[in-house]
């Protein structure tokens, strides 16, 4: 499967044209850059060992090139998630590890300059006070807001925390979201941890939503759930609805199963949702790759809709 895309990418970009198909990325856990940076889309994803930035002119291409700017040290493992964000002049990466087979934490890397793709310094774990993994960024009113999710009660839930500056989370921790509806807690499947995790923050037309994974990670029942901001203060919890359907979900009629972790792109045609699916009914997290398709909206919220099969990506 792999050199059959690699075939098509020569043949239909032999032209000139640089063509593409899903899935992009054979990686899980998928982070992009709303816009470009220096001309390129950056796409980070879960390796495991490392944190490699790829990076591509459009979306769809978004895995054309690819630098390794940090390496594990000796010591840590389960390196996943990580997700970049450009604050104070430098480009932050906060990702997922563990350290000498402790709890999951929160780790950040800043940029040494201006530069996406220089070098890197390592700053070590946020202080959560819980096990904590899927760190991201929510921006209200040019306040940084960090979310992540706690594991270590039974389920994952999202919480999140004001940042006072990059590496000082400041003030209470707040439950945001908990697996409540039977979609979340892996009914229809023989994997039935609850799950809420991954938020990935979207903007649009002066609305702020919060784009999360539901149901075992494994299962082939993992869906893209939705928060919608009110509005007010970001830290109470009833400021936050969620919808009580998934708003994506498996496509067994186009064989895609599990499709998480979400997030998004936007060019000069409109918008792009990137996702992490498999294509087999399996209850297993592994052989998850990286997806790409269009999304529209409709009354300023964001429809999905469903998956679509592996292949050409259609570009409109």
């Amino acid at each position: 499967m792999k050199l059959l895309r690699v075939l098509l990418l020569c043949v239909l970009g032999a032209g000139g044209a640089v063509a593409q198909t899903n899935p992009i990325l054979d990686h899980a856990d998928p982070f992009i850059t709303l816009h470009p940076v220096q001309s390129k889309y950056v796409l980070l994803a879960t390796t495991g060992n490392n944190i490699t930035l790829w990076s591509g002119p459009s979306v769809v291409t978004a895995a054309q090139d690819a630098k390794v700017v940090f390496t594990a040290p000796e010591g840590m493992d389960q390196l996943w998630s990580p997700t970049l964000w450009q604050m104070q002049g430098k480009w932050w990466i906060y990702f997922t590890a563990r350290m000498n087979k402790g709890d999951h934490a929160i780790f950040v890397l800043s940029s040494d300059t201006k530069d996406v793709f220089g070098s890197y310094t390592f700053h070590g774990a946020l202080e959560l006070g819980r096990p904590s993994i899927d760190p991201s960024l929510l921006m209200v009113k040019g306040v940084p807001y960090l979310m992540y999710v706690t594991v270590d009660r039974g389920e994952n839930a999202i919480w999140m925390t004001k940042l006072s500056s990059p590496l000082q989370p400041v003030g209470e921790k707040v439950l945001i979201a908990e697996p409540e509806y039977p979609w979340e807690r892996g009914a229809g499947t023989t994997k039935n941890y609850p799950v809420n995790e991954g938020p990935t923050a979207l903007y649009h037309a002066g609305k702020t939503f919060v784009v999360y994974s539901g149901s075992d990670t494994a299962s082939p029942r993992y869906c893209l759930g939705l928060l919608t901001f009110r509005g007010g203060d970001p830290l109470v919890r009833t400021n936050w609805v969620k919808t009580p359907q998934p708003v994506f979900e498996a496509s067994p009629a186009n064989g895609i199963y599990g499709p998480g972790r979400g997030t998004f792109a936007e060019d000069a045609d409109g918008w792009w949702l990137l996702y992490a699916a498999k294509a087999k009914d399996d209850p297993t997290p592994r052989n998850r790759a990286v997806r790409v398709q269009r999304f529209t909206w409709k009354d300023s919220v964001p429809v999905f809709g469903v998956p679509q099969k592996d292949g050409p990506i259609s570009l409109h």
